[in-house]
């Protein structure tokens, strides 16, 4: 008896996605999976992906507040490296950062944009030139040392009220890690023991060095609202750069 290859209903094969029904050379049907979906990376590097150009600049907004979005700055990683995609009015400038892996959303304010943006814009053209994330952090260092970068020079504040942030690995793993909502206060080289902070308190340091940051978590009520706003948003993005949630 000659074997038959049976079609499945199209309907059908909508839901057996990733998985494809195709014929052998004897006609038998087998189910075989969906190759990768290609992903446009930054430099080659599977740590920097970049987005669909309007995703990115809803996602870097995301980090502001609703009253500064309209009239700020976005900036959008494309081939090349960081690119002004919208000239703001006010002082503030957002942009999705990707330093080592670290994907998430900041928007600084002018002091924050003098002293600490460029550190973002030169991370992706170091990592352009092929260096590695140990190299760019050396280098990161040295240059605070030799005064090429400086800390922020008066009191200023950073916005991440986001609430999403992912891990990439070299190889291209994502993991999503925990972000709640909150504001960054400027305290170059301080400690949790000058502020009286202590993490998962009302304020702590993120890390000690000139690019130290006091944070501020919003409260429950607010964070609580950030979340159920940013769903659609965090879906997306999630899609976008293959995050799989277990």
């Amino acid at each position: 008896m000659r074997a038959r290859l049976v079609l499945l209903p199209a309907i059908v094969l909508a839901f057996v996605s990733p998985l494809t029904v195709r014929a052998t050379s004897d006609g038998t049907a087998v189910d075989q999976p969906e190759p990768a979906v290609a992903r446009p990376l930054f430099a080659k590097s599977a740590q920097y992906p970049l987005l669909p150009r309007a995703l990115e600049v809803e996602l870097a907004l995301s980090a502001a507040p609703k009253h500064l979005r309209e009239g700020a700055t976005v900036w959008v990683l494309e081939q090349s490296g960081y690119t002004k995609m919208k000239e703001g009015t006010n002082a503030f400038s957002c942009l999705v950062s990707r330093r080592s892996g670290d994907v998430f959303p900041v928007c600084w304010d002018a002091e924050g944009a003098r002293s600490l943006l460029p550190i973002e814009f030169d991370d992706a053209q170091l990592r352009l030139s092929g260096k590695s994330t140990a190299e760019i952090d050396e280098l990161v260092d040295q240059r605070f040392k030799q005064g090429r970068y400086r800390p922020p020079a008066r009191a200023g504040i950073a916005y991440m009220l986001a609430p999403l942030r992912f891990r990439i690995d070299e190889a291209g793993k994502v993991t999503r890690t925990p972000s709640s909502p909150h504001l960054m206060f400027y305290g170059p080289n301080l400690t949790d023991s000058d502020i009286g902070g202590a993490r998962g308190s009302l304020v702590f340091i993120n890390r000690v060095g000139p690019d130290g940051m006091m944070i501020v978590p919003v409260g429950e009520k607010e964070r609580a609202a950030i979340v159920t706003e940013s769903q659609s948003l965090v879906e997306q993005v999630e899609r976008t750069i293959g995050y799989q949630p277990r």
